[in-house]
């Protein structure tokens, strides 16, 4: 019973505005949708009563002195609410709508969604199925001396600059380089 404790936000007796002594319980770490015909409590329930609890809890914790700074939020209409943490709102937007608008768009809360999955997210290659992950240098080499049997040419590109092949190739042998791909082809460099 404890973990189920942990995972829900439990609501008992929510009576703020046209909410009539609602009880509910809402799992945690999930989305979760409220939908309902116009009057039906929906913002009653999402804004006037939990995002306010959460938001008058959260600002609880801040030093008196800090909340002298802040407005005053009533606490809600409810017996009792359970497992809410700190919370934030997103206002809708009046925007002029187009062909492209989605609710998403006009709230603004794709630019969140976008930053959640980026940072939540596992990217996989769609060609080879494997987990995209960072490489560093090493990692890449450590890879490479475990491909057995395979030959590979590492190379970087490098600008002429309207300078001769011939002092480019000095320059790079100075640099401690002896090939050049140059057109599809391996040369040995003049020393």
């Amino acid at each position: 019973m404890k973990n189920r404790e942990q995972s829900v936000i439990r609501i008992k007796g929510a009576r703020q505005h046209n909410l009539k002594n609602l009880d509910l319980e809402i799992p945690l770490n999930r989305i979760t949708v409220v939908t309902g015909l116009s009057g039906s409590g929906k913002s009653s329930l999402a804004f006037d009563t939990l995002y306010a609890e959460g938001q008058r809890r959260y600002v609880e914790t801040f030093s008196p002195y800090a909340r002298q700074f802040m407005d005053r939020m009533d606490k809600p209409h409810v017996k009792s609410i359970e497992g809410i943490p700190p919370a934030i709102a997103i206002d809708g937007k009046n925007l002029v709508k187009t062909s492209r608008s989605t609710v998403g768009t006009m709230t603004e809360i794709t630019d969140y969604g976008k930053l959640l999955f980026a940072k939540i997210a596992d990217l996989y290659c769609h060609q080879c199925g494997k987990q995209v992950q960072t490489d560093s240098p090493f990692t890449i080499w450590t890879h490479l001396l475990h491909q057995e049997g395979e030959k590979f040419i590492i190379t970087f590109p490098f600008k002429f600059n309207g300078l001769a092949r011939e002092e480019v190739e000095c320059y790079l042998a100075g640099l401690g380089f002896f090939r050049v791909y140059l057109n599809g082809r391996k040369f040995r460099m003049i020393s």
